[in-house]
């Protein structure tokens, strides 16, 4: 491991952020872009422009790392890049709506192993699985004598056949589960790995194998928060869609903002759907700090404007 800034500061940080930097080919309203994305890019950005001291440990190969982690490094986050043989490539088409899209991968990085993290520390450890290789039982326990676990669930029920992403049932849920603090999943994911039907069975289940905090996310219909006594329901801000790319990225480093420093899990969820729908009026990364996000809470939610949320 190698790290591209060299930081004196001993101290551990804030959050880490694992997860593959990949290359992104968006197609978005009839035109094309390619730009740097995944877990690590959006996450790390929006929590080092919320005021959080970062580090983000990633894999790709290496003629793509001056290429995808300038904008990392130009910011002041620490990275530690391991090489691949590959760099994962994602190819996602929004068409209409964009809570939906299709997605293809054209190259997959090297999964992660626990001398990855080499004598990297902090408070918490932000894990992004993109697909259900990426991050092994025995890896995912490695991190757990580090700090607090925070898994973003999307790629545990995702694997590749060619270029196609195919919905999986990882087998070893339960010892995946077991070391984690903080779990965000989608609402098809929550069932996927619960084997509910319904989003508070899904993360009553979840919330029994180990999880502290259940985070549920259903794109532009809002969230939920479950942490094994309440359901608390946050409306999506109003705003206007310019990109959907990295949107759940930003929730979730949001909300881990907030929950550093808060026990009020309602607020910290209305503060991370602010910074979402901020997310969501820019290309790329998260362009806002705390002080633009908490004025936009004073928003309009879009309670009125939604047809409900899923089955409960």
């Amino acid at each position: 491991m190698s790290a591209d800034l060299v930081d004196a500061d001993t101290r551990p940080f804030d959050v880490c952020v694992v997860a593959h930097v990949t290359r992104d080919r968006i197609r978005s309203g009839g035109s094309w872009s390619i730009r740097p994305g995944g877990v690590a890019y959006y996450a790390s950005l929006a929590l080092h422009r919320l005021g959080r001291r970062v580090a983000v440990v990633t894999k790709m190969a290496r003629e793509d790392q001056a290429e995808l982690l300038s904008e990392l490094r130009s910011e002041g986050i620490t990275v530690y890049c391991i090489d691949s043989a590959e760099t994962t490539v994602f190819i996602n088409e929004y068409k209409g709506s964009h809570d939906s899209r299709i997605q293809r991968v054209a190259s997959v990085a090297a999964p992660f192993a626990p001398s990855d993290l080499g004598s990297v520390q902090a408070h918490w450890f932000y894990l992004g699985p993109l697909l259900s290789q990426d991050m092994s039982v025995e890896f995912v326990d490695s991190v757990r004598m580090r700090g607090k676990i925070l898994l973003d669930a999307q790629g545990l029920v995702r694997k590749t056949e060619g270029e196609k992403i195919q919905a999986v049932h990882p087998a070893e849920t339960e010892a995946l589960m077991r070391p984690v603090s903080l779990l965000k999943v989608d609402a098809q994911e929550a069932n996927t790995l619960s084997g509910a039907n319904g989003h508070e069975d899904a993360a009553g289940r979840l919330h029994a194998l180990g999880p502290q905090e259940v985070v549920v996310t259903f794109a532009s219909k809002g969230s939920m928060i479950f942490d094994g006594k309440n359901f608390r329901y946050i409306d999506a801000v109003a705003g206007t869609v310019m990109d959907a790319t990295g949107c759940g990225d930003t929730y979730l480093a949001a909300y881990l903002d907030r929950r550093l420093d808060s026990d009020d899990l309602e607020r910290s969820g209305r503060f991370a759907a602010a910074a979402a729908t901020l997310a969501l009026e820019r290309e790329g990364a998260l362009h806002a700090g705390p002080v633009e996000v908490r004025a936009r809470m004073e928003r309009p939610t879009r309670a009125d404007q939604r047809p409900g949320l899923p089955s409960r």
